[in-house]
């Protein structure tokens, strides 16, 4: 998609927005004050993109991850969404995108042999996931009057749907353009040397993604569009074809490491609390409260929470000890976490509450020696990954549609099992640290004969279950193979209402169906009114209070 502006100037913020954000990639970018199509150099703005992108990516998912307890939510629903959680979201997407335009300003004048659609490709497919998380957060956006502020001073929002079906044909132009013929190879600051095949697997993934969203309100199209990218076969299948972003432990001159490392592995120690509930979805702790199935701790666990302790919480650093709201307080085998939403005084127990492990951070893995967090004898020092959209949820996508719309692909048992071996094979295969307690010699590792244990749990409690327990046992292992990032989960529990999750222990206000737009936005614009996290993007037509 073109827009009308072929010029424009890269936001002096950036510098500042690069300086706070960690990357492995900050070399790569020049930074002149005022860019043109004439002038501008097209790596350094597709750079531009596609750093800019995983901010975007990362900051849905630090909201989301919350709302689905895969990590300790405090207070409120109406304190975790506010004017000003999707802020940055959408200022930085639409930086990207009057960038995008930049970028096309730039082949649509290039001489001829001096085109470059590999670079328009991959800035195209990432305008399309973009605009997807601002529908699938937001509703209905700014779309057709976008940066363009001569013509459209106050742009006027679009429907999600007309901007769901703007990206899946953006996304055709994608692949005809990675499909092209040049010898201008861009930098691939995701998948490392370029290859055009890793792109176009990934905008045929989104397209599964947008599918699967349209279940509900056009399962026809659902069902055919997702059947034609099975016919092509070519997306994310595997875990070497995953999109994620990689850190690593490089603190100077530009901090770079993990923030899940750097917000706990440091001299204050442990800055976050894990959620009890995961805890027990994990079957992490030794109790039995109310949600989990039963069977053996799922073998990620070590590699997702580090223990700082081998002491139990007690006293004043277990306040919610004996309070009948609680479903959890204490889940048991030391793992100290807190249940959802629990807005009570928070004891000084950074160096001793359960904090991330060595996936997807880059900590330490839990191999019983309980040190603290930020003396810990081993860790991969901060270099982790956000994992975006993973071959695990490729797998569990598919299981739901052949669950639901009777989609190809395998059977839905098939298409489960795939998506769970491919999450322990990622896990387990990520650590660059002993799996093995020094002291005693004992491999706290997962073994082949544990993760077949766990997959045979899963499929025997699946393949005796009804459906709706079927798609709670899919929607429950996604989440778990998603530990990292939020956002696909957000989407599958508006979508299906499923995994069963810990209600609110407070009076908590309404899930948020959709975020609020900016207050900037709105105070500026009046063609923006606010909305209440109740409205819903127009691929949920599930009935109000479905979700908690």
């Amino acid at each position: 998609i073109m827009r009308k502006i072929l010029k424009i100037t890269l936001l002096a913020s950036v510098i500042g927005f690069f300086a706070s954000c960690e990357t492995r990639e900050l070399e790569l970018l020049e930074n002149p004050n005022n860019i043109t199509v004439e002038s501008a150099d097209p790596n350094f703005v597709l750079n531009d993109i596609q750093l800019t992108f995983r901010g975007i990516a990362s900051g849905y998912s630090g909201t989301a991850t919350g709302l689905t307890r895969m990590r300790y939510q405090f207070g409120t629903y109406a304190n975790s969404v506010t004017e000003q959680t999707i802020s940055g979201e959408w200022q930085q997407s639409y930086q990207m995108f009057g960038n995008i335009d930049l970028l096309q300003g730039i082949n649509a004048l290039a001489e001829e042999g001096d085109e470059i659609p590999y670079h328009v490709g991959v800035a195209q497919v990432l305008e399309a996931y973009a605009y997807m998380l601002l529908v699938d957060h937001a509703g209905d956006v700014v779309f057709s009057e976008a940066n363009n502020p001569e013509e459209f001073p106050n742009p006027k929002l679009d429907s999600g749907k007309v901007v769901y079906d703007a990206q899946l044909a953006l996304l055709d132009d994608a692949i005809a353009n990675l499909n092209a013929t040049t010898v201008k190879v861009p930098q691939d600051i995701y998948f490392g040397d370029f290859d055009p095949s890793n792109w176009i697997n990934l905008a045929n993934t989104l397209k599964l993604r947008a599918y699967l969203n349209l279940r509900l309100t056009n399962p026809d199209a659902a069902r055919t569009g997702i059947n034609s990218v099975l016919a092509g076969g070519r997306f994310i299948n595997t875990v070497d074809e995953d999109f994620q972003f990689a850190y690593s432990n490089v603190q100077n001159p530009t901090e770079s490491r993990h923030p899940f490392f750097t917000g706990n592995y440091q001299a204050a120690g442990s800055g976050q609390y894990m959620s009890n509930n995961l805890y027990d979805l994990m079957n992490a702790g030794d109790d039995q409260p109310p949600f989990i199935e039963t069977g053996d701790p799922d073998p990620r666990a070590r590699y997702y929470f580090y223990r700082q302790t081998s002491n139990e919480p007690s006293g004043s650093n277990l306040p919610c000890e004996g309070d009948a709201s609680y479903d959890y307080c204490y889940v048991g085998n030391l793992y100290w976490g807190r249940d959802h939403t629990d807005d009570a005084g928070i004891p000084a127990d950074n160096v001793r509450r359960s904090t991330y492990g060595v996936y997807p951070g880059g900590g330490a893995f839990d191999r019983d020696l309980f040190e603290q967090a930020r003396a810990a004898s081993e860790t991969m020092e901060g270099a982790g990954i956000l994992p975006i959209y993973l071959s695990s949820q490729t797998h569990f996508a598919l299981a739901e549609a052949a669950l639901t719309l009777g989609t190809g692909g395998g059977s839905p048992a098939s298409l489960l099992e795939q998506g769970i071996r491919l999450s322990m094979e990622k896990v387990t295969n990520f650590p660059t640290v002993s799996t093995v307690n020094p002291d005693t010699s004992e491999d706290f590792g997962a073994s082949n004969a544990d993760i077949n244990a766990y997959v045979s749990g899963v499929l025997n409690a699946f393949n005796s279950a009804n459906t709706a327990g079927k798609l709670n046992i899919i929607a429950r292992e996604n989440l778990i193979a998603s530990f990292g990032s939020g956002t696909e989960p957000y989407n599958t529990y508006r979508r299906t209402g499923a995994p069963t999750l810990q209600s609110p222990i407070i009076s908590a206000g309404a899930f948020p169906r959709v975020w609020r737009y900016p207050e900037t936005e709105v105070d500026g614009n009046p063609n923006i009114t606010q909305q209440p996290l109740t409205n819903r993007t127009f691929w949920d037509n599930n009935p109000a209070g479905f979700i908690d």
